[in-house]
């Protein structure tokens, strides 16, 4: 069943500033998952892709709410590490914090950055050019980079870190639990990143460890990062894993220490490298805290 756009949210329509995007979009109801989806027919994805809302059960229209952008770390609907909209309704995170969760869903294997040559895999443009007035445009939502966060964890806890890097004036804040920071353009290929960037150039200006030395000074006034986890990326010169030196996370906070960025460093979260709450409930709470630490009095 299709609804129209304006019987979305409790009768009302929410229109966006930004400029119009490529998406056309179509929404039904799943009672099942307890979410809108989206259908998005996106100019930066080789196919039609999904965009799962989960609003708080409490939700007002009167109200401008902030919004968590769940990173997938696997392309389409692939669910081998987890439901992670699932594992937030399960647990009640929207309901708790009161914000908005929204998963897009990506046609290959997402790592958050544009293709060098295939106009038809660029993630990063996708993300911030549809998904983001998607959703501003459907919901009453601040609008703003105080209002979209960013929350991931293995290859989307550095995409998320990547995004905010690359975009500090769209993304507001960020968390990463467990994720490969450390990588260079070296390990092009590794994890299907030659399916993402193209080149071993191109991967190399996305990467959260160089964008940290190259892009930190709006971070040197105000946290707006979470860093956390040691599990698949936490030891020593994994073979597996190919990184000479600590835990990714403990070099990461390292690296941002030395480069003057404010961050939330949890290091002891150690569970399963998959959404689970053991980790996802701590860090969401991490994330969420930040901009409310931020606010005047």
């Amino acid at each position: 069943m299709r609804f129209p756009f304006f019987a979305l949210v409790a009768g009302h329509a929410f229109l966006s500033l930004s400029t119009p995007v490529s998406a056309e979009d179509n929404r039904i109801r799943s009672e099942e998952r307890g979410t809108w989806r989206h259908s998005v027919h996106s100019r930066f994805q080789a196919r039609s892709t999904i965009v799962e809302v989960l609003l708080p059960e409490k939700f007002e229209h009167t109200k401008k709410y902030r919004v968590v952008y769940v990173l997938p770390v696997e392309p389409n609907e692939e669910r081998k590490f987890g439901d992670a909209i699932q594992v937030v309704r399960k647990f009640g995170y929207h309901n708790k914090h009161d914000v908005i969760f929204v998963l897009p869903t990506f046609c290959v294997s997402p790592w958050y950055g544009n293709h060098a040559s295939d106009p038809k895999n660029r993630q990063e443009d996708y993300l911030i050019k549809d998904v983001l007035p998607l959703v501003e445009r459907t919901y009453p939502t601040m609008e703003t980079a105080e209002g979209r966060l960013l929350l991931g964890f293995s290859k989307s806890g550095w995409g998320a870190l990547s995004l905010i890097l690359r975009n500090p004036s769209v993304f507001g804040y960020a968390a990463s639990w467990d994720a490969p920071l450390m990588m260079t353009e070296k390990q092009f290929g590794s994890w299907r990143t030659d399916e993402a960037f193209g080149t071993p150039e191109n991967m190399a200006l996305y990467l959260p460890s160089a964008l940290l030395q190259e892009r930190f000074a709006p971070f040197k006034e105000k946290t707006r990062i979470v860093v956390s986890g040691v599990n698949l990326f936490g030891n020593f010169a994994d073979k597996k894993h190919p990184y000479e030196g600590p835990s990714h996370t403990d070099a990461f906070h390292s690296a941002a220490d030395s480069a003057g960025v404010l961050h939330i460093y949890e290091p002891g979260l150690k569970t399963s490298h998959a959404w689970v709450d053991d980790w996802m409930g701590t860090v969401t709470g991490r994330l969420l805290e930040l901009p409310e630490s931020h606010r005047k009095p």
